[in-house]
């Protein structure tokens, strides 16, 4: 397993999010620094980054990017793939095949969270999953070499596809070679899922992993198994990246040094 930290991009306003912010630079070497291997980034709008410039600076700390996440495409923009104006589809789907190009020069996954959309009163079912199908497919076929990770997102921040069995039948149902998932442990937790029965289910097609603590702390200040967690990981032989994401409390430097730290002394495997 490979460990990576969530880091906001400048064009994320300053906020209380589950990433890093700050000079990218800096930050990339503080991370290297601490022992993690990778930056998974959190984007707004993929247009608005220097793609060469971040490769530069990642490439200078000797950083991999294994994911770009884009939760604040509708976290703070609200835009979502099952938007019922067509213009802010469209605005997002853009924005999702810019990360998906900024992604093809590491080789990284891109994350569909929060901004797949979510049942509207007032808008049949049928048809935000209708959009929201055609948005995926969209991607996946306008960058068929790039990756796609769909997130499951538990009740308190969405209303479809909230559990692991639920995302497994979406993302086969759309027949694409490169739609994946990527599996959270607080989104698992909070659906009160048994996380080894989640793993199983999801099978070929889990990609990639978000840890965090309860409350969405750093790794170890919480009150959740997180040694069992990753055990189960190890059980069915996952060699992929681990990204850190959580709030930086109480402070960046300190949530960041902690969940290397913990992971450090407490599982042996990493």
């Amino acid at each position: 397993m490979k460990l990576a930290y969530m880091y906001a991009t400048p064009e994320v306003a300053p906020a209380h999010v589950t990433a890093i912010q700050g000079d990218a630079s800096a930050t990339f070497a503080r991370i290297r620094e601490l022992g993690y291997e990778g930056v998974e980034l959190l984007v707004r709008d993929p247009r608005a980054i220097d793609h060469g410039l971040i490769e530069r600076q990642l490439a200078e700390a000797g950083l991999a990017m294994p994911a770009i996440c884009t939760g604040e495409v509708y976290g703070e923009d609200k835009l979502s793939l099952a938007d019922p104006d067509p213009a802010r589809r469209a605005e997002t789907l853009e924005r999702m095949i810019a990360a998906m190009d900024l992604a093809a020069r590491f080789g990284a996954m891109v994350n569909v969270g929060r901004m797949r959309g979510r049942y509207l009163d007032g808008i049949a079912r049928s048809q935000t999953e209708a959009w929201i199908v055609e948005g995926m497919h969209a991607a996946a076929d306008a960058r068929p070499d790039t990756r796609i990770v769909l997130e499951p997102v538990n009740h308190q921040y969405a209303n479809f596809l909230m559990g692991t069995a639920e995302a497994v039948r979406f993302v086969r149902g759309l027949e694409r070679a490169n739609i994946g998932l990527m599996l959270d442990l607080a989104h698992i937790t909070i659906e009160g899922e048994v996380h080894r029965e989640s793993l199983a289910e999801a099978g070929d097609l889990f990609w990639h992993y978000h840890v965090c603590d309860s409350d969405r702390r750093a790794v170890g200040l919480g009150e959740w198994d997180i040694a069992a967690a990753l055990n189960d990981l190890d059980t069915i032989g996952y060699d992929g990246w681990i990204t850190a994401e959580h709030f930086q409390v109480p402070d960046a430097g300190t949530a960041m040094a902690q969940s290397i730290r913990w992971l450090n002394e407490h599982y042996d495997k990493y």
